[in-house]
């Protein structure tokens, strides 16, 4: 009985102590409770403990007070008012304010922010944080905010006292000496650059991280030209010195290009290298004068008179091979530059499209191909010479010559007058230059003669000008024209090729070049230029004076123009197929002193 008695009371005293020890555990969740409540009363409108801005304790504090405490640290370290930022490239500089650019602290924006954050937070998620923070302190960082559009404008006001186009180096070659001038070295503030160094240096730090000396940024600055000092002065002009008198053919349809010395020193990247886009330009400018589609035949004659009424011979397409001339120009320079031997005469490179009708299809004449090609040139020429050699040409192109047949040229070109639509302009008669219709028709007469030369028929009537004339030495040297005028002053050739010849002749007006090409069936000969040789030279006779009383009194009035005498021979020989002799035709010329001459009022 004792002991179900004694079992009873120990029963009876556990559930009391259980009781309490639940009382006590509620009395302590009520009082736990009840001061995070009333923890988080007080915190509403303050920061939470351990929250640092900048290193500042600000734990407790409302959002105003924390701001004048952060600031007050601030205050000595950076003043948006009174601190500028310095852009500064050598002597040259600007500066503003940092408030005028927008530039200040984001210390209203961090506290704001960090309140919002930590605050926001609801029920469990806020003991939490609470917890963290204790464990972990809140640390945050005050940096600057800014406006991009002000600071560009700072910029672009340093930019405008600083940016120097610079002078590129260059040589000049003058009577075979060269001079190279160094250049001056360009300037260009770079934009997008210093914005990432101002970026860098102060925008992106902590602002308890930003010295005052970071205020003063210097600017990022390009130069594109550099100026060349002493010791590349004297490698450039080395380097040019090795270009002079040499000369780079490039062959294509009868014609050549010829980059002399000058051009060949244009190439040159200073102080080394190649200037690839001085070479590029001048490639593309080729293609625009060289490159063509193709294009097919036509050719339209009256049987019986042979007279032409349509003539178009066919032309491959052509495309100058870029890549490949850019590397023969490339080489050339380099092989001139190492003083290496190699050839200066090429075949311009190209790619072909064939013409799908052929000339040689048009006609039973035998007329297919370029049997002979010449060329002028007439710069400087007086606009009515300009206009009269177009004349001419039109009235000395498209013409046939049978096998065995003389061609004269007087004949062909018909009356050359005033009647005809020729102009006024200086033509050499009597001893005398004078004005006259048809002045300009020798560029035609000269430049068939060439054409005549190169296809190696047989030429039976040239007579070469009193005196020189400058239009004629244009790319030749003196000997190679023909005058004409009327009856035995012309030019006349036997067509002795088995086939009939097209004489086609092109004038241009505006390039004033010239070409004439004779069209028929080669036999497979051959010309050579040889034993040129010009001697004899002369100066200019004295001027005259003619006394005109139509001009007021000492009134002067150039009416001819001075020219040394000189004279001339070659030898073109013509070879057949096999490189026999045909024919050794010797031509000569005795070109008179001139006097320029003046009418003189009286």
């Amino acid at each position: 009985m004792d002991k179900i008695y004694s079992s009873i009371k120990r029963s009876l005293n556990q559930r009391r102590q259980n009781v309490a020890l639940l009382s006590l555990g509620l009395l302590l969740l009520f009082i736990s409770a009840w001061l995070v409540l009333v923890y988080l009363e007080y915190y509403q409108d303050r920061f939470y403990p351990t929250t640092y801005i900048d290193d500042v304790n600000i734990s407790g504090l409302k959002i105003d007070e924390a701001k004048a405490k952060v600031q007050n640290n601030l205050k000595n370290k950076f003043d948006s008012g009174s601190n500028s930022l310095i852009l500064f490239y050598k002597e040259d500089k600007i500066e503003a304010k940092l408030s005028d650019l927008g530039i200040k602290d984001n210390l209203e924006t961090v506290l704001n922010d960090n309140f919002e954050e930590t605050h926001s937070k609801k029920g469990f998620e806020k003991i939490k944080q609470l917890i963290n923070n204790h464990l972990y302190p809140d640390r945050n960082y005050v940096q600057l905010s800014y406006k991009t559009e002000k600071i560009q404008v700072l910029i672009d006001e340093l930019k405008s006292k600083i940016d120097f186009a610079g002078e590129k180096p260059a040589i000049t070659l003058t009577n075979k000496a060269i001079t190279v001038s160094p250049g001056k070295t360009s300037n260009e503030l770079l934009t997008d650059e210093t914005l990432q160094v101002i970026h860098k240096q102060i925008l992106s730090k902590n602002l308890r991280d930003i010295d005052k000396e970071d205020l003063a940024v210097e600017v990022v600055v390009g130069h594109q030209v550099s100026a060349l000092d002493q010791l590349q002065v004297e490698m450039s002009k080395s380097r040019a010195e090795k270009m002079i008198d040499k000369k780079l053919t490039l062959n294509y349809e009868y014609q050549k290009i010829e980059l002399i010395d000058k051009d060949l020193i244009n190439f040159l990247a200073l102080p080394s290298g190649i200037d690839q886009e001085k070479l590029n330009i001048f490639i593309n400018d080729l293609k625009k004068q060289i490159d063509r589609p193709s294009s097919d035949a036509s050719l339209a004659y009256d049987k019986e008179t042979l007279k032409v009424t349509e003539f178009t011979p066919d032309k491959n397409g052509l495309e100058v091979d870029s890549v490949a001339l850019k590397k023969i120009v490339e080489n050339f320079l380099s092989a001139a530059e190492n003083n290496t031997e190699t050839d200066s005469s090429f075949a311009l490179p190209m790619k072909n499209t064939p013409a799908t009708t052929s000339l040689e299809k048009t006609n039973d004449l035998g007329i297919k191909e370029v049997i002979g090609f010449g060329e002028s040139w007439y710069d400087h020429s007086i606009p009515n010479r300009v206009y009269n050699v177009d004349i001419a040409t039109s009235h000395i192109t498209n013409q046939i010559v049978k096998p065995g047949e003389e061609f004269s040229f007087n004949k062909g070109i018909g009356e050359v007058s005033d009647r005809t639509g020729y102009r006024n302009a200086y033509i050499i008669e009597g001893g005398q230059t004078k004005l006259a219709p048809g002045g300009g028709v020798c560029q035609v007469s000269s430049t068939l003669f060439r054409s005549l030369l190169n296809a190696g028929v047989k030429i039976t009537r040239r007579l070469p000008h009193a005196y020189r004339v400058s239009y004629y030495e244009i790319g030749n040297e003196p000997g190679f024209d023909a005058t004409v005028y009327s009856g035995e002053t012309d030019l006349r050739f036997i067509n002795d090729t088995p086939a009939h010849v097209l004489i086609s002749c092109q004038s241009n007006s505006e390039e004033l070049y010239m070409f004439c090409k004779l069209y028929g069936t080669s036999d497979g000969r051959s010309t050579e230029i040889v034993n040129y040789k010009k001697w004899g030279a002369t100066g200019p006779l004295p001027t005259v004076y003619i006394p005109d009383a139509s001009l007021r009194p000492g009134q002067l009035k150039q009416i001819d123009w001075a020219a040394g005498g000189i004279k001339s021979e070659f030898t073109n020989v013509i070879r057949d197929k096999n490189g026999e002799i045909i024919r050794e035709d010797y031509y000569k010329s005795n070109y008179r002193s001139w006097a320029a001459k003046y009418l003189r009022g009286i």
